[in-house]
């Protein structure tokens, strides 16, 4: 009987091994393991489900893995429109706008995998690219969602979802990479590249200055833009943020407010109960009363009017 090619895979690459004459006691050594957090798994199965809530969120602080089973839905990644359809998949980075394209009530069978990542940079090559999702991956997706459907296992989808991560990250992309949108990114893109590239709380003098135009001129061209005012989404900003540093670090709640840019706690805690309708400590203890902000009013590309989603604790697409 011919055995399995993957028998015959393996016994290829084993004789390729050394033989070592006395057992290896040094090996390879691997950098500081960063594993993804939070998972929430879910799916879509027709295009009303999609941006929801209604009134959701622009960005959020948390990574956002699609994979379409069956079916085709135009979406927009802040500047850029994206046919998204089997067998490619994608990965929407933390604030970045994405939303879908109004269509009729069609089925469709898409898979959302949302988690939390203290590593951004190590994705950033997977920003607007595609994958195709092979047998390889299409295997390892099976897996992740068996072990994520599996009740007392914790462990393994967290170690499959990484293995997933490196996978994708050695991914060579093919020619379905989108082409970048005529023009210079949209106003809202800059303000939020700028905020998420800097690590630390940028006021409305401060971004002025990087963007090279007065504090009256970007106040007034954000409104006009964008329909809220810079200080309420720089806010929202500073507050997604907050998510972030309370489920991914260690941080004192009074260390987290400061270094998002508040004066006190009390203002923070404040601020971050009035939108989430928790406390920073019911939040960093997995509590939350509702999958959607308060406050949902955030700025949203003039350009894409559609409504955008984001989501709190768990995914929400």
């Amino acid at each position: 009987m011919t055995r399995p090619s993957s028998s015959r895979l393996l016994a290829s690459l084993v004789k390729k091994l050394p033989h070592p004459a006395q057992p290896l006691l040094h090996g390879r050594r691997s950098d500081a393991l960063v594993l993804p957090e939070n998972l929430a798994c879910f799916q879509r199965s027709n295009t009303a489900e999609l941006n929801q809530p209604a009134r959701g969120r622009a960005l959020h602080h948390r990574c956002v893995l699609i994979v379409p089973l069956k079916g085709a839905v135009p979406m927009f990644v802040d500047d850029r429109e994206f046919h998204l359809r089997p067998p490619h998949g994608l990965l929407v980075l933390p604030f970045q706008f994405h939303h879908y394209l109004p269509a009729e009530k069609t089925q469709l069978h898409w898979l959302f995998i949302t988690f939390e990542y203290s590593d951004i940079d190590a994705l950033q090559d997977l920003r607007f690219q595609p994958f195709k999702v092979t047998p390889e991956i299409r295997q390892l997706l099976v897996e992740f969602v068996q072990a994520y459907q599996t009740k007392g296992t914790t462990e393994l989808p967290v170690l499959l979802l990484a293995v997933l991560l490196s996978r994708l990250r050695q991914s060579k992309f093919d020619a379905h990479t989108p082409k970048a949108p005529p023009g210079a990114p949209s106003f809202v893109t800059q303000v939020n590249l700028l905020v998420h590239r800097s690590g630390s709380a940028l006021g409305v003098k401060e971004l002025a200055r990087d963007l090279g135009i007065s504090t009256a001129h970007l106040r007034a061209r954000f409104r006009a833009s964008c329909g809220v005012s810079i200080g309420r989404h720089l806010r929202r900003l500073r507050l997604e943020r907050a998510c972030g540093l309370l489920r991914m670090s260690n941080a004192r709640v009074s260390e987290i407010a400061e270094k998002c840019g508040f004066n006190s706690v009390f203002s923070f805690s404040r601020a971050f109960h009035a939108t989430y309708g928790v406390s920073p400590m019911q939040y960093r203890k997995g509590s939350s009363k509702q999958e959607e902000p308060i406050d949902a009013e955030i700025a949203r590309p003039a350009e894409a009017p559609c409504t955008l989603n984001g989501g709190i604790g768990k995914g929400v697409a």
